[in-house]
C-alpha cells in the first residue's frame, strides 16, 4: 500500500497521503457558534493521519441551500463562522470548502433548475433560470470562492454531482433547454465549465480547485459515458486541479453507499474516466471503507486518490492504523446510514452507530480517571462492547463475562444476513481493540449471582441483551416453525415456502435472507441493476428460490430500518417476488399454511410449508432484577435490550455503552 502514502501535489498544496475525507453534512451547518464543535470533530481526522477535508456543501447564494441547514457564503454570519472554523484547524490540515447550489433540490418553494421539472424526492416545481440568472449564478459561485480564500480555506470543491445543479444542467433529463446553457451535450455543459472559470478568475494562481462530477447519474436517459468524458476533458483543458468522481442522483433507484452494495464497486467508473481523461488527477468515492479494497486501488493503480466520508466518523485514525499496518484495529463503517445520513436528512447533527462518539468530541473525552474502579461488564453484544472499551479507555480495569464462544451478541445474528456481514468487521475491531487496551474477556461464562459476586466488582453493567418474544398461534405446531435466532443460527432449516410473522425490521431482514444468502458481489450487483447498460441503469426481476410472504399486523412494514436504505431493500424483496401484507390478525396454522383475517373481513390462506417468527424481541433482565435485590449497595448499571427491548438498535446500544462508561 505504499503509494497510498506519497505525497500528491493538487495545485499550490501538498497532500501528505492519498486519502481525501470526502463531503458530508455535519448536521450544525446554518447555525452559528458551532465553530468549535465542528473544528474539534475535523481537528480529530486530521490528527488520525488525513491531509485534506472536504467540507459539507457551503450553498453560493439564498435559493441554493439545499436546506435551512446549509452556510451560505453570501451570509456575512455565515462567512464569519467559517472563518473561526478556519482559524481553529490552521496548521491542522487543508480544510476544502464545497461551493453547493442545490437546484431543483432546494427544499423550498423557490427552488429554480434549468428547466421547471419537479425532482421525484421534492414536492416543489422549481423555476427555470433565465440566461441572465444562469450568470448571475456563475457570478455567485466565482464570489463564494473569493469569500472561502478570504476565510482561511485552502481549497475549494465545485459540487458538480449527485443530482445538484451543475450536474441538472448537464443531463437531458432534466436540461430542456435550447440556449447557451442547454441543448446538445457541449451546451448542456458550457454552465460548468463557465462556473470553473468563474471560480479560477476569483481565486489566486495555484489555488487547488476540485471539481466533484458525476460519473454516471443512475437515471434512464442520463449523458452517456462518452458525454461524460466529453465533459472531464473540457473540464481538465480548463485547468481543473483534480477530478473527484461522484455517483447517482438522490433520486435514483439505485442503491450506491448502502450495504447491499459491494465494497469498491464504482472504483471501475473512475478508473475508466482516469484512462480517457489523461493530465488530471482522478479521485475515486463511495463504498471503499476497508483496508483490502484500498490495497487493489492503490496497487492496480486505478486512481490517484481515494476520498471517504463515513469511514472516518466510524474512525478517525483510519489513515494513521493503516500506515502503521494496524488495519485490524480499525472501527470499520459498516454503510448502515443510520446515524449518518439518516440523521443528515432529519435535519439532526450527525455521529455513527459504531462510534458514537463522533461529532460529540467536544462531549466526551479520554482522560482517564483518578479512582480506578473495578468494572464487570455482562454480555459482549454493541452495548456491552463498547461499555467496556470506554470504561477501560477511562482508566478503569474491565472484565467481561460472555455466556457463548465469541462476542457480537445481536451483531453476531445480524451478520449472517446478505450485505450485513460488514457487522463481522464491527466484531473483529472490537476483539483485537479489547485485546490490545487490556479488557479481560471470559468466553464460555454464563453470569450468575456467584460468579458475579465472586469477582468484588465495583461496578457491573448489565449489556445482557434480548431474547425473541415468544408466540403462540392455533395450528403453529401443524407446520415446520422457529424463531429469527433459530433461523440465522442454523438451528431451523425453512422449506421452499415461507410465511414470516412479524414485518419489522427484522422480519424484512429475514425475508432478504431466505432470498439470497449471499453477500453482493460486483458481478452480481451490475447484472442486478443493469449498469453496464450506463443509461438505462434500472433493478431486474428475478426468480427467487423460495416463495416468501411477510405479515404484519398493523404499520409499515421495515420500521427499524433507515429511510436511506429501506427503500433499497424492499424494492430488491419485490423484484424476487417477496409479498407483503399488512393490516392484519392471525387466525390460525394449517397443514395448508397460515390463515389471516384482513381488516375488511376477508379470510385468507397464505399456501407455505413452514413460518419463521419475527414477532419482535423481550429484554433478558432476569440476572440483573435477582441481583439488584441481592446487592442494592453496589453499583448496578443496565444497558441496552436489557434495559428496554422496545425500539432498540444497534445505534441506541453502542450510545447507552458509551453513557454508561462515563457514568461508572
Amino acid at each position: 500500500m505504499s503509494t497510498a502514502f506519497t505525497p500528491i501535489q493538487l495545485g499550490n498544496v501538498t497532500v501528505p497521503n492519498r486519502f481525501l475525507m470526502g463531503s458530508m453534512h455535519l448536521g450544525v451547518e446554518g447555525e452559528t457558534g458551532v465553530a468549535h464543535r465542528m473544528a474539534t470533530f475535523y481537528g480529530k481526522r486530521f490528527e488520525g493521519g488525513v491531509g485534506m477535508i472536504v467540507t459539507g456543501g457551503i450553498s453560493v447564494n439564498e435559493e441554493g441551500k439545499g436546506s435551512k441547514s446549509f452556510f451560505q457564503f453570501l451570509d456575512p454570519l455565515h462567512a464569519n463562522e467559517l472563518k473561526l472554523l478556519n482559524g481553529a484547524l490552521k496548521g491542522k490540515g487543508v480544510m476544502c470548502a464545497q461551493l453547493f447550489h442545490a437546484g431543483r433540490y432546494a427544499f423550498d418553494r423557490n427552488c429554480v433548475a434549468p428547466s421547471a421539472i419537479r425532482a421525484p424526492i421534492n414536492r416543489y416545481v422549481p423555476r427555470a433560470l433565465t440566461e441572465d440568472e444562469c450568470w448571475r449564478t456563475i457570478e455567485d459561485f466565482g464570489r463564494s470562492a473569493k469569500i472561502a480564500h478570504e476565510v482561511g480555506f485552502g481549497a475549494v470543491e465545485i459540487m458538480g454531482s449527485e443530482g445538484y445543479l451543475l450536474n441538472q444542467f448537464f443531463s437531458p433529463v432534466t436540461n430542456h433547454r435550447d440556449d447557451y446553457f442547454g441543448g446538445d451535450a457541449k451546451r448542456r455543459m458550457n454552465f460548468s465549465i463557465e462556473v470553473l472559470r468563474a471560480v479560477k478568475k476569483n481565486l489566486p494562481e495555484g489555488f487547488p480547485i476540485i471539481f466533484r462530477m458525476s460519473g454516471i447519474d443512475l437515471i434512464p436517459g442520463n449523458p452517456s459515458f462518452e458525454e461524460v468524458i466529453g465533459l472531464s476533458n473540457a473540464l481538465r483543458d480548463e485547468n481543473v486541479t483534480a477530478l473527484n468522481i461522484g455517483i447517482g442522483w438522490h433520486e435514483s433507484r439505485i442503491p450506491t453507499i448502502s450495504q447491499l452494495v459491494p465494497r469498491g464497486a464504482w472504483v471501475p467508473i473512475a478508473r475508466r474516466i482516469k484512462e480517457q481523461t489523461p493530465g488530471v488527477p482522478i479521485i475515486a468515492s463511495n463504498r471503499v471503507n476497508d483496508a483490502s479494497t484500498i490495497e487493489k486501488v492503490f496497487s492496480e493503480q486505478s486512481v490517484d486518490m481515494i476520498s471517504m466520508a463515513r469511514p472516518f466518523l466510524a474512525d478517525p485514525f483510519i489513515v494513521q492504523k493503516l500506515a502503521n499496518g494496524h488495519s485490524e484495529r480499525i472501527n470499520t463503517c459498516v454503510a448502515c446510514n443510520q446515524a449518518c445520513l439518516d440523521h443528515a436528512f432529519q435535519e439532526k447533527h450527525v455521529s455513527c452507530i459504531v462510534n458514537p462518539v463522533a461529532m460529540n468530541e467536544d462531549k466526551y473525552n479520554f482522560k482517564k480517571t483518578t479512582n480506578p474502579k473495578n468494572v464487570l461488564v455482562i454480555g459482549t453484544g454493541p452495548a456491552g462492547l463498547e461499555a467496556a472499551r470506554v470504561a477501560k479507555e477511562l482508566g478503569h480495569d474491565v472484565t467481561i463475562f460472555e455466556k457463548r464462544d465469541q462476542i457480537g451478541g445481536q451483531f453476531q445474528l445480524a451478520s449472517h444476513i446478505p450485505g450485513k456481514s460488514e457487522f463481522n468487521e464491527t466484531i473483529r475491531y472490537f476483539k483485537n481493540e479489547l485485546n490490545a487496551i487490556g479488557v479481560k474477556i471470559q468466553l464460555n461464562t454464563e453470569a450468575t449471582i456467584e460468579n458475579i459476586k465472586a469477582k468484588n466488582s465495583d461496578v457491573v453493567i448489565f449489556a445482557s441483551g434480548v431474547i425473541p418474544r415468544e408466540f403462540h398461534l392455533k395450528g403453529l405446531e401443524l407446520l415446520p416453525h422457529g424463531s429469527y435466532a433459530d433461523y440465522l443460527t442454523g438451528k431451523f432449516v425453512p422449506g421452499k415456502a415461507v410465511a414470516v410473522i412479524g414485518g419489522g425490521g427484522i422480519g424484512v431482514d429475514v425475508a432478504h435472507r431466505l432470498t439470497e444468502e449471499n453477500d453482493p458481489t460486483l458481478e452480481s450487483y451490475n447484472q442486478k441493476y443493469n449498469i453496464n447498460s450506463f443509461t438505462n441503469a434500472t433493478i431486474q426481476t428475478a426468480k427467487a428460490k423460495r416463495k416468501v410472504g411477510v405479515f404484519r399486523r398493523n404499520g409499515k412494514h421495515g420500521a427499524g430500518l433507515g429511510p436511506t436504505t429501506f427503500w433499497a431493500l424492499k424494492q430488491e424483496l419485490e423484484s424476487e417476488g417477496v409479498e407483503f401484507f399488512q393490516g392484519l390478525t392471525y387466525k390460525e396454522v394449517t397443514k395448508d399454511g397460515l390463515i389471516v383475517v384482513f381488516k375488511n373481513g376477508e379470510e385468507f390462506l397464505y399456501p407455505c410449508d413452514s413460518i419463521i417468527l419475527c414477532v419482535g424481541q423481550e429484554k433478558e433482565d432476569s440476572l440483573y432484577e435477582q441481583y439488584v435485590k441481592q446487592s442494592p449497595n453496589q453499583k448496578l448499571i443496565l444497558i441496552g435490550g436489557a434495559k428496554d427491548a422496545k425500539n432498540i438498535d444497534a445505534k441506541r446500544a453502542f450510545f447507552e455503552g458509551l453513557e454508561a462508561a462515563y457514568n461508572i
